[in-house]
């Protein structure tokens, strides 16, 4: 616990920065464009296009052509010392052309993005007019960007996704690209990755989805590897496949993905895009041990599209019991799992009834994560949760699945994509989060497929595998339920709020992290297994650094918590909302008070106004903003996901002012029902108050698209009713 503090009285008191004024050398500038001109150089049928086709002549832009080639070589052919082949080598290009029709588009890249890191890396780009006349992108006033600056997917690289890293980037900006303008650039980058440690690493899965923000003619990824790699791709949802070619090199394999002439997706609404849209995942693992086995590599020079469920469970059980080696800052899982017994025990975990073991052995798991900087991952989670358990001698089985929002089961292509639990009798216990409780469901497992792959007891263990769905939800389960109190200031500019949320359910996990940040719920998340304060063992000047830690941390959060709240009202409301008071009634990180619920106070002026002496108040857009479904939108395409099955409602209780009556009750009454959800408002007037209750139910996580129009009328009716305004008229007028 004391570590946790100070690691975020840390990351309070100390920013590191880069500077974004920092200017690119002009030394370099020649090299960068010397080391491009090879590809400009290379015929490309695909790059000669400079017309768009009919059909895409209305769209804010085209992608001409959009190529990425990557070499990756362990026998330093091509330039490099390597001593003893310690280096991975690493060429990627890109070459990449759009025709920019409008101003949105040309808004979107007015701003270029290249690495500069190695003298190798090369970068130039150039703009054809509409009259055909060409110019170079001038690079002398590139500077460059902060390390967390988010780039467009069109320059990121493969290599430094591995690294986990943008190496150095700069970002140059065109002040003269106009709509009619084509611009096109190539990349070069050259890189070594020390693999002498190493004799297996698999590089970052990719998922390339064919649909673009804009349409593309010409799409290809070329992948070349030596003979000491293995690759994997599996196409989906009509994407079109890697297929093997030939290499120049006969040491190298050649793979080449090539997709052509595709339109944007027009559903943006509801959609799961893993399983709905075209895309290729793909993956190269780098051996250089000719007896390397593994159940999810498959043989060297072929494409490994999928794998048996043999396969599969046999590789997560592999993968499973492997984490008894993984280490946390050079402490063994099992050396850490023994620490939490300990504390457990000298708890009092031996007189403890089987159920209340369980649960206190998940809340102890769960305090050693909430003094983490960051998660366990699901494989060493399960292991722990599983063996504190048969530290009682309480058989477990671990449950392996994939995220319902990635795939099914038959489609798992890399070790990332499997997903572990832990199953006692009926119930099944997940990762937990800072904010999980005992057997709270994950919104990303649920109704998923599943394999039991081991069944655990002290006396040891069996892997026959079976089947298993995990468990769904019902909208009733999913609960958001908001109450709030409002009535105008003195000068009727300003409605006063005070809003009362409560959540349950995946809705409850969808909103804690927003509501629980730059609050203090780590200090007393001991209390939940029954452990030790933090203090209890500490010295005189140890517990005075704790309490000072822990003053400068409220203090800081107390300071922290308004702008944040500020921010979100903010984001919610679409205009200046200023805050009040922020009040947790509770966290819900227990399971006796499962429920979140919290307080807000603040003040909203953009819903009023005034027509003579008369005022129009827009009492339901208290409900936050509401999705509007566009005209292009209309039309589906693809069945209809919502994530979870939810009840939202609303009750606004809104104190009509001395001397006024209010009109327009009527005009908030709305009752849209159907298979898909419902949206149902009634108003009315009781005791000096007007009272509008609101209620939107998405009754089933997933629809087919004939169900559309059963979507469309209560979305429309709750944006519509969003928009309503009362009539505040003094009376007797």
């Amino acid at each position: 616990m004391l570590r946790h503090l100070f690691i975020t009285l840390l990351c309070i008191c100390v920013t590191t920065t880069i500077s974004a004024q920092d200017f690119i050398n002009e030394d370099f500038l020649d090299n960068l464009e010397a080391n491009t001109q090879g590809m400009w150089a290379e015929s490309q049928p695909a790059f000669a296009v400079n017309k768009v086709p009919a059909k895409f002549e209305k769209e804010s832009a085209t992608v001409l052509g959009y190529r990425r080639s990557v070499n990756i070589d362990k026998k330093s052919r091509n330039g490099f010392l390597s001593k003893g082949e310690r280096s991975l080598i690493f060429y990627e290009n890109v070459r990449f052309k759009i025709f920019l029709n409008d101003k949105n588009a040309v808004k979107s890249f007015t701003t270029l993005y290249f690495r500069y890191n190695e003298k190798e890396d090369g970068f130039s780009a150039k703009i054809t007019k509409p009259g055909g006349s060409s110019m170079e992108v001038k690079l002398n006033e590139a500077v460059g960007i902060e390390s967390s600056e988010d780039m467009p997917e069109f320059y990121k690289s493969f290599f430094d996704q591995q690294m986990g890293n943008q190496r150095r980037y700069y970002k140059v900006a065109i002040p003269d690209l106009e709509p009619g303008d084509i611009l096109e650039f190539v990349t070069v980058s050259k890189n070594k990755l020390d693999v002498m440690g190493s004799g297996y690493i698999e590089f970052t899965p990719q998922y390339e989805f064919c649909n673009k923000k804009y349409p593309i003619l010409f799409n290809q990824i070329v992948i070349e590897t030596d003979d000491k790699s293995f690759f994997k791709s599996l196409s989906l949802n009509g994407a079109p496949d890697f297929i093997k070619e030939t290499a120049a090199d006969p040491g190298f394999f050649r793979f080449v993905f090539t997709d052509k002439d595709r339109p944007v997706e027009k559903d943006v609404n509801f959609v799961n895009t893993y399983k709905v849209s075209p895309m290729t995942k793909f993956q190269v693992i780098y051996a250089n041990n000719e007896n390397t086995k593994g159940a999810l590599i498959g043989q060297k020079g072929e494409i490994k599209a999928g794998f048996s469920k043999d396969e599969l469970t046999r590789k997560a059980l592999e993968e499973y019991k492997s984490a008894a080696k993984y280490t946390i800052n050079s402490v063994t899982i099992q050396q850490l799992e023994a620490a939490l017994y300990s504390t457990l025990k000298k708890a009092g975990a031996k007189d403890w009834s089987e159920k209340d073991y369980i649960t206190k052995s998940y809340y102890r798991l769960r305090n050693f994560v909430v003094n983490r900087d960051n998660y366990l991952s699901d494989r060493v989670a399960a292991y722990i949760f599983s063996n504190l358990l048969l530290e009682r001698d309480i058989p477990n089985e671990i449950v392996m699945s994939v995220s319902n929002n990635i795939g099914n089961l038959d489609e798992v292509l890399f070790d990332q994509e499997i997903r572990y639990a832990v199953r006692v009798g009926n119930s099944i216990y997940f990762n937990p989060t800072d904010y999980s409780n005992p057997g709270d469901l994950v919104e990303t497992l649920m109704g998923s497929n599943a394999y039991v792959i081991y069944s655990a007891t002290k006396k040891g263990g069996t892997s026959e595998v079976s089947d298993l769905l995990l468990p769904q939800s019902a909208y009733s389960d999913n609960v958001e339920n908001v109450n709030l109190d409002v009535s105008l200031d003195k000068d009727f500019t300003t409605l006063m709020v005070t809003r009362k949320s409560l959540y349950k359910g995946i809705s409850k996990n969808r909103n804690i992290s927003d509501a629980l940040k730059y609050t203090t719920y780590m200090l007393d998340d001991y209390k939940y297994y029954g452990g030790d304060s933090p203090t209890d063992n500490m010295k005189t000047a140890q517990e005075e650094e704790y309490y000072k830690s822990v003053k400068a941390i409220k203090d800081r959060y107390k300071e922290a918590k308004p702008e944040y709240v500020t921010s979100q009202l903010q984001n919610e409301y679409s205009q200046k909302v200023k805050y009040k008071n922020f009040t947790i009634g509770s966290d819900g990180r227990s399971m006796k008070m499962s429920d979140l619920n919290y307080t807000e106070e603040f003040e909203i002026n953009g819903m009023i106004r005034k027509a003579g002496k008369k005022y129009l108040v827009n009492i339901p857009g208290l409900v936050g903003g509401q999705l509007q479904i566009k005209k292009e939108e209309r039309v589906r395409n693809h069945p209809i996901n919502v994530g979870m099955g939810r009840t939202l409602s609303w009750q606004i209780n809104f104190k009509i002012p001395a001397g006024y009556t209010v009109d327009g009750l009527k005009e908030l009454t709305t009752n849209i029902d159907n298979e898909a959800g419902s949206f149902i408002s009634a108003a009315e007037e009781k005791e000096g108050m007007l009272v509008l209750k609101i209620t939107k139910i998405y009754k089933q996580a997933n629809l087919e698209k004939n169900k559309w129009n059963d979507m469309l009328a209560f979305i429309d009716a709750a944006y519509n009713n969003s928009y309503k305004y009362i009539l505040l008229k003094p009376k007797g007028s």
